[in-house]
């Protein structure tokens, strides 16, 4: 049962489509939850590619939006799925991946090797999720397990698809590229923060504002996040799509400024630490310690612009981008 009832009525934007060559499109799929500003959110990309008679999903969403994420499939006319490529395991990236085997039983899936297990046997990641996040837990749904013959081998070539490991925002973290005809597309997950184009959310077209938020929930590696990034800059990616939510055409610039946001956090905690005094996370008022990166946070200069259902949301996953933040600044200095 999903905890919190939207009391805000949100109406779904026009479908994301953009073609990345000739025969080849890419697909957003939003899998929004009956919660208060979880729309825009879940970025689930699909790709039929008709040179090379395939359809790949990048990540599948929470184990509750398998119904929606069928429906989906179903009216953009998807009656095959070859592939599903996991950028990690968390449970709104993977949850649904044994609800929607049921409906492709002939999909092969991609995942770090230290995910598989997960798959395989969910039960150790579920309770790790009710422990961590107990209600979003259960908003998500709890994931039921996959049998192992579903995994591709552990090859970094799969008929013009390769990936990179990524850690950072997870340690099973890997991104994927995706060649065409027409440039290479980037398949980024969390590993290049998280994305927030306001032309999307405010439904206002030609809005090029955006905001940027490092995907940094605990643990969280600082120099391991950045060494991910700029591993993804050298790849020369003519498109690079987020898990959260969207894309550009612009990757090198969007990696840089996710790499700059990082080292500025990193200067802001110090900061905050320094004039605060304190040693230890759970000293940390962390209301206004959000309120004092928000202050100084370039790249989310427009967040008291956006709804007042998406800007709880993101006040709650701030929450959690700051503690994974702050442990990693607090065990540098240790």
């Amino acid at each position: 049962m999903i905890p919190f009832p939207c009391r805000y009525e949100w109406k779904p934007v026009k479908p994301l489509k953009l073609d990345a060559a000739p025969g080849v499109t890419l697909d957003l799929i939003d899998l929004p939850l009956p919660m208060d500003g979880y729309h825009d959110f879940f970025g689930i990309w699909l790709v039929q590619d008709d040179p090379g008679k395939r359809n790949t999903l990048v990540d599948v969403g929470p184990s509750s939006t398998v119904p929606g994420l069928l429906e989906e499939l179903k009216n953009r006319g998807i009656s095959r799925l070859d592939l599903i490529l996991l950028s990690h395991i968390h449970l709104d990236h993977s949850g649904g991946l044994a609800g929607l085997l049921k409906a492709f039983p002939s999909a092969r899936v991609a995942v770090h090797p230290g995910g598989k297990r997960h798959l395989a046997d969910p039960e150790r990641l579920w309770e790790s999720s009710l422990e961590v996040i107990p209600e979003m837990a259960l908003a998500y749904g709890k994931p039921s397990p996959v049998d192992e013959s579903v995994f591709l081998a552990d090859s970094n070539e799969i008929h013009g698809i390769s990936y990179e490991d990524t850690p950072g925002h997870a340690p099973h973290h890997r991104s994927y590229l995706y060649r065409t005809g027409a440039g290479t597309v980037l398949f980024a997950g969390e590993a290049a923060s998280t994305y927030s184009r306001l032309e999307q959310i405010l439904q206002e077209p030609g809005n090029e504002r955006y905001l940027l938020r490092p995907a940094s929930p605990p643990r969280f590696y600082i120099d391991t996040a950045l060494n991910s990034i700029e591993k993804l800059k050298t790849l020369n990616a003519s498109i690079m799509c987020y898990a959260h939510f969207g894309y550009t055409r612009e990757a090198r610039r969007m990696l840089q400024e996710a790499g700059d946001q990082i080292l500025l956090w990193k200067d802001i905690f110090r900061e905050y630490m320094a004039g605060e005094g304190f040693t230890r996370p759970g000293q940390a008022d962390m209301d206004a310690l959000l309120t004092f990166v928000l202050e100084r946070d370039p790249w989310l200069s427009d967040f008291s612009s956006l709804p007042e259902d998406i800007r709880s949301r993101e006040m709650e996953f701030m929450a959690s981008s700051a503690a994974g933040f702050l442990e990693a600044v607090l065990t540098e200095r240790t």
